[in-house]
């Protein structure tokens, strides 16, 4: 009924005339730095088009998005662009509730999309067909205090393995003479929308996955046993890891290691009293990191508005916005040669830990299909409890979790 609804929409209005000048309607989410960042390119792109105006509404956190989104399209009153959390996209594609792409792309000249670095486009398709672009994209980072190693005796680096990261937490924990731990090695970050991010980070470099694009379940095999086993016995054996919500616990000097986002770095940077070492995530069998983040899709219905919102995101996701974008939030740029506009280039050789983001970039790969569940991120928040409060036995845990993920798949994509 959606897509034909479109369809007759669209064809009835064919035959009239562009438009002087078209107004169009940007949701966005994230608030400060990133929030700001968006606001400013909206105004850029302002200036450069008369024929064209762009207004930004902000709506809130990623699920306040989903949530307003799927209330705009039962009263039948959408944006014409709108950020999504970018396992949501799946939820939207699957009804045609956003516009494919496919033939924008074809308009355009060839190899339009070449540009776009390929593990941060990868979860903007569906089915084959393309239904966003990567708009603010993130990759998880080990963020290490790097005054901490050195009281330590350790090497002033990041540990390059999971076994390594094992043996580092050892050494950087501490114990008072009354048996009290006054640092640990590691938070494992237990946060509601990212606990299952660094968990998929670590079943990567086990070489392994949690799902995939089919919805197939893989957290009863080795790669995620052996990497949930770790985290546990770190916890609950080693005693050199605790469970953590906050980078707090880092800045007070309560945990020597934490995750966080790329697009977390300048506060952390800003907000720590030591000096502060961005790392990739371990690897093990191999490098792996999931891609995080937001991308941009255009639930437009009318003709001339879904080209005009075509020809903002075309400059969202340009090279130079691109770079803006990362200069200012941390987020990694969508666009290969975003690495060389001149202003990114100055940024990072006078901020060489932030080219961390950079770097990392080869390694990415999409999230778990799971994740675009509408309870799929909770569930494997839940997971991640179980296993590092819980310390409940963990081929049970992976088991449970992966019987929760399927009836919630059954119930929402078949």
């Amino acid at each position: 009924m959606l897509i034909a609804t479109t369809f007759l929409f669209a064809a009835a209005k064919a035959e009239e005339q562009k438009p002087d000048r078209i107004e169009i309607l940007y949701w966005r989410g994230l608030t400060g730095v990133a929030g700001e960042a968006q606001e400013e390119i909206a105004r850029r792109f302002n200036e450069s088009r008369d024929d064209i105006h762009v207004t930004v509404e902000f709506q809130g956190a990623y699920a306040e998005i989903l949530q307003k989104m799927q209330a705009a399209l039962a009263a039948g009153d959408v944006p014409d662009l709108v950020l999504l959390d970018s396992p949501h996209l799946q939820i939207f594609a699957k009804d045609e509730a956003v516009q494919n792409l496919d033939r924008f792309v074809k308009a355009e000249p060839k190899g339009f999309l070449d540009d776009y670095v390929p593990g941060l486009l990868a979860d903007s398709y569906y089915n084959g067909s393309l239904y966003a672009l990567p708009a603010l994209r993130s990759t998880p980072l080990l963020y290490v205090n790097a005054d901490a190693f050195v009281e330590a005796g350790l090497p002033k680096r990041a540990p390059k393995t999971w076994e390594e990261f094992r043996e580092f937490a050892k050494k950087l924990t501490k114990v008072n003479e009354r048996g009290e731990t006054t640092q640990y090695g590691v938070g494992f970050t237990l946060g509601a929308t990212t606990a299952h991010w660094y968990f998929q980070g670590a079943v990567y470099a086990y070489d392994g996955k949690v799902s995939d694009e089919k919805f197939n379940m893989y957290l009863h095999e080795e790669p995620a046993v052996k990497a949930a086993t770790l985290w546990q016995e770190m916890v609950f054996k080693d005693k050199t890891g605790v469970p953590s919500t906050t980078h707090d616990d880092l800045f007070t000097g309560k945990v020597a290691m934490v995750f966080g986002s790329t697009g977390s770095m300048g506060n952390v940077m800003r907000r720590a009293s030591f000096e502060v070492i961005p790392a990739f995530i371990p690897g093990q069998v191999r490098n792996g990191v999931p891609v995080g983040g937001s991308v941009i899709a255009m639930p437009s219905t009318d003709k001339w508005r879904q080209w005009a919102a075509w020809e903002f995101l075309k400059f969202f996701t340009s090279p130079e916005s691109q770079a803006y974008l990362a200069e200012m939030t941390g987020y990694m740029p969508s666009r290969i040669s975003s690495a060389k506009v001149p202003s990114l280039v100055e940024y990072y050789n006078k901020n060489p830990h932030w080219q961390v983001a950079i770097d990392q970039l080869k390694y990415v790969q999409p999230q778990a299909s799971v994740i675009s569940l509408p309870k799929g991120t909770e569930i494997l928040r839940q997971m991640v409890e179980k296993l590092l409060i819980g310390n409940q036995d963990v081929r049970k845990v992976m088991a449970e979790t992966e019987a929760d993920l399927t009836k919630e798949y059954n119930e929402n994509f078949k």
